[in-house]
């Protein structure tokens, strides 16, 4: 099934960013931690949250479509846990 981004993002102070994705027609809201934007990349975690986000955008928003199908209740939350699971799936060959 395939879930749109929306182009735009916001800066969260409680969580870090957050972006929309639709679904049947509805809108869900997902936030990624501040903790998640440091930790996808630490070759550049000098790098600004928005300048982190925008480079790894995708890998975010796979993260979320995957939290979305498994019927995870919004607002969906990207966390460091979630990132080093997705790290550990590419490294184990088993990122689709």
């Amino acid at each position: 099934m395939p879930i749109p981004f929306d182009s735009s993002y916001t800066m969260n102070g409680a969580f870090g960013i957050s972006f929309e994705a639709a679904l049947d027609g509805s809108t869900v809201v997902c936030s990624v931690s501040s903790e998640a934007l440091q930790d996808i990349d630490p070759s550049k975690a000098q790098c600004s949250p928005e300048e982190q986000f925008m480079v790894n955008r995708a890998a975010f928003e796979g993260i979320a479509r995957r939290k979305i199908l498994a019927g995870e209740q919004q607002p969906i939350r990207i966390t460091s846990a979630d990132v080093s699971a997705k790290h550990q799936d590419s490294e184990d060959g088993s990122e689709s």
